[in-house]
């Protein structure tokens, strides 16, 4: 195999490490006893992140856009920006009203499964509609590492509607048909 040909499965081999990065932390947030997952999750979905930047990128500077490579990024940011994020708000959030979060992020995760086959049926060259995953789960590791800080467990009542309520926030911005002028035009791997 030529240099070239390696080159073209950059992109590729970059979103499986999104992937894997993405199964990693939710492999650590399955672990009943891993004492740090808290703080080594959020740093593997940012992480996936970075590889998800990086993949789309690389595939439209090397030419090497695919419609294996959109689908495959679709399944990727599935799993590191939906799956890992919803796993690690649930975590946090286990004291409170289980039965909600559950519902909330059963909707989360609908939601961006939605947005993402959307986005590989249509054609979104100029625009794309409504908040992509990424952006959406990078906000859930944002809220689930700061939310310590700011709300105390005596308030279990109001950080379970806080919680609820954002996680339904950004599952409708997801599903909405408001159209987002997109930073890097002709990017086929945004979703």
């Amino acid at each position: 195999m030529g240099n070239g040909r390696l080159l073209r499965r950059l992109p590729n081999i970059l979103t499986l490490m999104n992937m894997s990065l993405g199964l990693s932390a939710v492999l650590v947030l399955l672990q009943t006893d891993h004492p740090y997952k808290a703080f080594i999750a959020p740093i593997l979905i940012v992480l996936g992140g970075v590889a998800d930047f990086f993949d789309g990128f690389l595939a439209r500077k090397l030419n090497a856009v695919s419609g294996m490579g959109k689908q495959l990024d679709s399944f990727a940011d599935l799993i590191t920006f939906g799956v890992a994020p919803i796993l690690l708000i649930n975590y946090i959030s286990a004291c409170e009203s289980f039965v909600v979060i559950i519902v909330a992020s059963l909707i989360y995760i609908m939601a961006g499964a939605y947005r993402l086959a959307r986005f590989n049926l249509a054609d979104f060259s100029k625009h794309f509609l409504g908040l992509p995953i990424p952006a959406a789960g990078i906000a859930l590791v944002v809220y689930s590492v700061t939310y310590p800080l700011w709300i105390t467990p005596d308030y279990a009542n109001i950080r379970t509607i806080i919680t609820t309520a954002f996680i339904i926030l950004l599952s409708a911005m997801m599903v909405s048909k408001k159209k987002i002028k997109r930073i890097a035009a002709h990017d086929e791997k945004v979703k």
